[in-house]
């Protein structure tokens, strides 16, 4: 009988043991929702590397001259703007490395230099993201 059956079932994936030791990541609040909990209003969020005075005009129009193009997959690889990157600070394309933001750099960093058993240094408090992403891996 295949090891992989069990009553003509595939047995569950198994999930490593130390990914339960994550603690689930708990999201600030919204802005509004203190608000109303606190009674105030017009608050200044300086948690959540939130920017009070609201995006940048250049994003407001980037991203507007965006719009018509939303239907299209955008360019996987960012060749023009690590092209960009690479010249500004002059060092190869290959030197730069593109994410949706922090969290996902930080866990791809961990992916590729942590193993399981493995250990990482950080300062604690640190930035959340650090010890997640070396839970994830399996590391201390």
């Amino acid at each position: 009988m295949d090891e992989s059956q069990d009553g003509g079932r595939p047995k569950a994936p198994r999930v490593p043991e130390y990914l339960d030791r994550i603690a689930p990541y708990e999201a600030g609040k919204p802005m509004e929702e203190l608000e109303r909990e606190l009674g105030i209003s017009d608050s200044i969020k300086l948690a959540s590397n939130e920017n009070p005075l609201g995006p940048s005009p250049k994003a407001v129009a980037a991203a507007a001259a965006a719009l018509s193009r939303l239907h299209r997959y955008p360019d996987s690889s960012g060749h023009v703007i690590t092209e960009r990157l690479a010249q500004k600070f002059g060092c190869r394309p290959g030197n730069i490395v593109l994410g949706n933001g922090s969290d996902e750099i930080i866990q791809m960093l961990a992916t590729v230099f942590l193993a399981e058993g493995g250990e990482a240094v950080m300062s604690e408090p640190c930035f959340l993201m650090y010890p997640i992403a070396t839970a994830s891996e399996g590391a201390l």
